[in-house]
């Protein structure tokens, strides 16, 4: 019995390395091809840009670019980033959403990776990243590094944590914009 345990957690991990293997790969192929002249549509919208000073925030400025594509009068989202710049952090946001063949109707893409790095008032950053496969979390990572120690860790799902940006309501503001 705890042979066949053993087995089908090698078999699950070994099927989880392939899947964050493929959005690995699938990341970098929409990277690589950003600033393609035929490649993805960009739209770009920035908040504050004059640096102007919100109450119990301090100073901030946020931008968030979405890179979507388009076929028969249907759009999607492949990919946004964001940064934030506050008085006593500045963030940067990566949300990638699933490939895909054919669009039907609008909200059917599903975050596959998701990142932030963090880098807070103390001078300390913080990386994270979760990759997932159907609305399931399969593998997350995360390191703070200070001026003594780097800390790995696992973290929790992104929704534990308080990021301005979550993927859904980027989607949201994609499609009010873009519907």
């Amino acid at each position: 019995m705890k042979t066949l345990i053993a087995v089908m957690l090698v078999i699950t991990c070994v099927v989880f390395a392939d899947e964050v293997d493929d959005i690995r790969e699938y990341y970098n192929e929409v990277k690589e091809h950003l600033d393609d002249e035929y490649g993805l549509f960009r739209t770009e919208i920035s908040l504050n840009t004059e640096g102007g000073i919100y109450p119990v925030i301090g100073t901030y400025q946020e931008n968030i670019t979405f890179y979507w594509d388009s076929e028969g009068g249907y759009v999607w989202l492949v990919l946004v980033t964001w940064t934030g710049k506050y008085a006593t952090r500045h963030d940067y946001g990566e949300v990638l959403y699933s490939e895909v063949e054919r669009i039907t109707h609008k909200a059917t893409e599903e975050v596959v990776f998701q990142y932030v790095l963090s880098h807070g008032w103390d001078g300390n950053d913080t990386e994270y990243q979760w990759w997932f496969a159907d609305g399931e979390l399969l593998q997350s990572y995360a390191c703070t590094v200070t001026p003594d120690i780097d800390v790995e860790f696992t973290p929790e799902d992104p929704e534990a944590y308080g990021y301005i940006y979550t993927p859904e309501k980027l989607l949201d503001l994609f499609y009010m914009i873009h519907d």
